[in-house]
C-alpha cells in the first residue's frame, strides 16, 4: 500500500465526517458553510426532533443531487389526488356542528334518547341554514345528524322495549310483574 493511497483514503475520510447532514431529511449539504438545508429549509445546527421526518415526507424531501449547469431538476410528479380533497370540507355551520355533538351523545344507551330529538332537529335547522348560506357549509353533517339520528332513535326505542319486556320473558306464567 503506497503512501499517496493512504493519504487518499484519510482525506475522503475527514470529508465525509465533515459534510453536514440535515436532521430532518437527511440531504447533504451543498456547501461546507451551510446553514440551511437547501432542500427542506430546516437550519443545520438544531438538533433532530421527531416530528422532522413526518413534516419532510409531507414535501416529498429528497437528498439534493448534483446539477449539471444549464439543466432544469424536474419537480416530482404529482400524487393522484391533492390531500384537500381527502379532507372533509370546512363546517362553519354552528346549528350542523351542534347537531353532530348531540348524534355523538345520542349514542349512549338507554339515556341517549333523551338527545336524539336534538341531533334531528337541529340537524334539519342546520340543513335549512346550509341552503340560505352554502359558503357556511354543514349540509353533509346536517343529513348525516338527521339520518343517524333517526337510525339511533330506532336502536334505543328498541334497546327501551327490550327493558319493559325482559320481566315479562323471564316469568311467563306470572303475567309479568
Amino acid at each position: 500500500m503506497s503512501s499517496e493511497t493512504g493519504s487518499t483514503q484519510k482525506h475522503q475520510e475527514q470529508q465525509d465526517e465533515s459534510s453536514l447532514v440535515c436532521p430532518a431529511c437527511g440531504a447533504e449539504a451543498r456547501r461546507q458553510d451551510a446553514r440551511f438545508c437547501s432542500t427542506c429549509g430546516r437550519s443545520l445546527e438544531e438538533q433532530y426532533r421527531p416530528a422532522d421526518a413526518l413534516r419532510a415526507s409531507y414535501h416529498l424531501h429528497r437528498p439534493a443531487s448534483g446539477r449539471a449547469k444549464g439543466t432544469r431538476n424536474s419537480q416530482p410528479s404529482p400524487k393522484k389526488r391533492p390531500m384537500s380533497t381527502m379532507l372533509p370540507e370546512i363546517n362553519r355551520n354552528g346549528a350542523s356542528t351542534t347537531a353532530l355533538a348531540f348524534t355523538t351523545y345520542a349514542l349512549v344507551p338507554f339515556l341517549g334518547i333523551l338527545f336524539v330529538p336534538g341531533a334531528v332537529l337541529i340537524g334539519a335547522a342546520g340543513l335549512v341554514y346550509s341552503y340560505r348560506a352554502p359558503h357556511r357549509g354543514g349540509r353533509r353533517a346536517s343529513f348525516a345528524s338527521i339520518f343517524f339520528g333517526l337510525v339511533i332513535l330506532g336502536v334505543q326505542l328498541l334497546l327501551w322495549w327490550i327493558i319493559i319486556k325482559v320481566p315479562e320473558w323471564s316469568n311467563p306464567g306470572m303475567g309479568g310483574y
